[in-house]
């Protein structure tokens, strides 16, 4: 059911286009976070779903979407829409909401958590948990909390993702490395992947430039990535970039690619993912959520090991990737009865396994890991548990929950450029960090001013 938004929030999204238009992952916003909308209006049964994936992924879910069909009682149909990824369809959304007509619901990244509370496109997920007497207790506390934003759930978490180490065990065995002891931190990449250099793959490891990982580092350090608490006591002002210990990530990373033990594939992650699963590089850090993909594509014996120390000792933890689903406000009572009705048929135990197993993402819903067809496939892919093992071990902190900022798509741009500029000998590690958080300051400081921040 397409229908049209308020007029505060259409307005909005104008100004913030004309603040943030530079990136195409760009957001912006405004105060918000209130439900909006009267409830009143018509209510024809269907509800509309923009989401975000394609290929296997993509196909999980508009299997979830034809069981829902297929088996509510409530006359509701979903019809979902592939708008493209994430940038794509956030992109889509802010044009609708200036032309003033949105979905129903709409699959967002997590980057994206504080631009859609800003906005006050949405409604807050747990106003309709409670008008449904719905409980988060069986799902990831340390999910849920990613996307609680002054102590409110605004969007249902679904597709949630972690990183990992992947590494090639019979290259560790042919090298002499035990193949059951993967490397846990910086240091030890490094020196297994001098062991394994010349012998039955060509580099030692392989990452794309991409600041996601390099936000994930600084979480297992329980490094701060951005002010005000990560941005979770108040709007963040700046990134802290400037610190030893992300200097000392981006030092690593390039002294491996200048030692000829690590690959430069640029930012593409396919390249990388490519590059591992050929035998061409032996270690890979990645996200989760392509387990199954990279198990399947190599022909050689994969294994799973949680995502790297920075140093030995650090005590923080990885923090997720991924997306959650949000209800847009506006629509009439019934309308967001039956979103929320679709949501929670998401978050059950059934379609979480599913989802999972499917895909390599966490299952949110920690009753799914008791299903009989989740185990039956973890036989075959035992990685698949780590992810939401990591999670779940990650202590709780401001370091560890992950930087909420309105800008972030923003950011992790100007960490790719950061990250490029140190490998390619542009710029020394420390000085590309600084130019970085430098280029960001004026655009956290707009989305900040039309945000009403003092």
């Amino acid at each position: 059911m397409q229908r049209r938004v308020f007029t505060a929030a259409g307005a909005v999204l104008t100004a913030l286009a004309l603040t943030t238009a530079c990136s195409a992952g760009d957001d912006g916003g405004a105060a918000g976070g209130s439900g909006g909308g009267d409830g009143s209006g018509d209510f024809d049964g269907t509800i509309t779903f923009w989401y975000a994936m394609a290929g296997r992924n993509g196909e999980a879910i508009t299997e979830l979407v034809d069981r829902y069909n297929d088996e509510n009682d409530a006359g509701v149909t979903v019809e979902a829409i592939y708008q493209g990824n994430y940038n794509d369809t956030l992109t889509k959304l802010r044009a609708s909401a200036q032309s003033g007509v949105l979905p129903s619901m709409v699959q967002v990244n997590e980057l994206s958590t504080r631009f859609m509370y800003d906005s006050g496109l949405a409604t807050p997920v747990q106003e309709l948990a409670d008008q449904a007497g719905y409980s988060f207790d069986d799902l990831n506390e340390r999910v849920v909390g990613y996307y609680t934003v002054d102590g409110v759930v605004q969007s249902m978490p679904f597709n949630v993702s972690a990183p990992t180490l992947y590494y090639n065990k019979d290259a560790f065995a042919a090298a002499g490395l035990d193949p059951e002891s993967p490397p846990r931190t910086l240091d030890d990449i490094r020196a297994a992947a001098e062991q394994l250099r010349g012998g039955s793959t060509e580099y030692g490891f392989v990452s794309s430039i991409d600041g996601y990982l390099v936000e994930q580092y600084l979480a297992v350090a329980d490094a701060p990535y951005c002010d005000e608490g990560n941005g979770r006591e108040g709007l963040a002002t700046t990134v802290e970039w400037d610190s030893d210990v992300t200097e000392s990530i981006l030092t690593w990373w390039t002294g491996m690619v200048d030692d000829g033990l690590a690959i430069n594939v640029g930012r593409d992650a396919n390249n990388a993912s490519a590059a591992f699963q050929a035998g061409n590089a032996a270690m890979m850090t990645f996200t989760s959520a392509n387990l199954r993909d990279i198990v399947d594509g190599a022909d050689f014996e994969v294994g799973v090991a949680p995502y790297p120390m920075p140093r030995a000792g650090d005590a923080g933890g990885p923090i997720l990737g991924g997306g959650s689903l949000w209800a847009l406000a506006g629509q009439p009572d019934a309308a967001k009865e039956a979103v929320f009705d679709f949501m929670a048929f998401m978050m059950s135990p059934e379609s979480q396994a599913m989802w999972s197993t499917r895909t390599g993402y966490v299952p949110v819903n920690t009753k799914a890991v008791e299903l009989p067809e989740y185990s039956e496939v973890l036989d075959q892919y035992p990685g698949l548990a780590l992810a939401g093992e990591q999670l779940s071990a990650t202590p709780d902190g401001l370091n560890t929950t992950g930087c909420l900022m309105g800008v972030m798509p923003q950011a992790r741009d100007k960490m790719n450029d950061a990250i490029e500029a140190s490998l390619l000998g542009v710029k020394e590690p420390r000085q590309a960090l600084v130019d970085g958080a430098a280029g960001l300051a004026s655009v956290i400081e707009q989305y900040n001013d039309s945000v009403g921040a003092n």
